[in-house]
């Protein structure tokens, strides 16, 4: 009997010792799996927030590349607007308040949210210099049609040899009104437009003898007399300073000279009130 009690024991004992060290197995191993399951977790978490990161990174990286195109942007417009003003003549006052961006802002960018507030600081910007370039374009674009369209240059080199206004005429003696210049100059000068325009007449025309008559804007003629030879025929557009015939003494001339005349709406003008206005 106790030989049979002694080997129960043993084997209860056995089997206790085989079912903790199970257990304790067990415990191991579900203790393990939780802190590979945390371990996990917190690697799912640190890629996230790592991807997170990147995002904002690569978002600050191409805000700043925006605000760098901006600012760049927004010189060339000041560049510009500023060569308008000096070639255009405008008071820069007049314009309202102007100034720019430093190009040092970029670096000063620290965050997302301070770049979206000088981004949309240099939109604003952006807009009004742009308002500004176009007011200027548009001033400079006017300025530049009226002053290609007056005849402000002379259009011959010589001296002037009879007055416009009233003046006693060569061949009678008599007072008779002289409707332009006449300017005094060697046979075959050159004769050039003196504003824009385009040919309305190129022939000859009585007392005109060869004549060419140039159309401008604004109602402006001008008509250029006596000349030897004509190169422009009508309809022709011809540009301030471009040759348009050459010095002669055709018609009722007592030598080589040129006729000048200056009208508007037909009506004839003193030549020197445009040649003084040269700027």
């Amino acid at each position: 009997m106790k030989t049979k009690w002694t080997g129960f024991k043993s084997l209860l004992q056995a089997k206790i010792v085989l079912t903790w060290k199970a257990l304790c197995g067990a415990v191991c191993l579900a203790g393990l799996a939780v802190v590979l399951f945390n371990y996990y977790q917190m690697w799912e978490w640190t890629r996230d927030l790592k991807s997170q990161f990147e995002s904002i990174e690569n978002n600050n990286k191409e805000m700043k590349f925006k605000a760098r195109q901006l600012i760049e942007r927004l010189s060339t417009l000041e560049i510009t607007a500023n060569k308008l003003m000096v070639l255009s003549g405008v008071d820069e006052d007049s314009l309202g308040g102007r100034g720019g961006p430093r190009t040092d802002l970029v670096e000063k960018f620290y965050d997302e949210e301070s770049l979206l507030n000088q981004l949309n600081s240099l939109e604003k910007k952006s807009f009004s210099l742009r308002g500004e370039f176009d007011e200027l374009q548009e001033y400079y674009s006017s300025r530049n049609i009226l002053l290609s369209s007056s005849p402000s240059i002379l259009p011959v080199i010589g001296y002037p040899s009879d007055r416009f206004g009233m003046r006693k005429d060569p061949f009678t003696g008599k007072n008779s009104f002289h409707p332009g210049i006449d300017f005094s100059a060697p046979l075959g000068m050159k004769v050039v437009a003196t504003a824009d325009g385009v040919t309305s007449f190129s022939g000859r025309q009585s007392n005109y003898g060869r004549l060419v008559i140039l159309e401008h804007r604004f109602g402006l003629t001008t008509k250029y007399g006596h000349l030897r030879k004509m190169v422009v025929n009508p309809g022709q557009f011809v540009r301030k300073g471009e040759v348009i015939g050459y010095v002669g003494a055709t018609g009722r001339a007592t030598g080589p000279h040129l006729h000048y005349e200056v009208r508007l709406n037909g009506r004839a003008l003193n030549p020197l009130r445009f040649l003084y206005e040269v700027d």
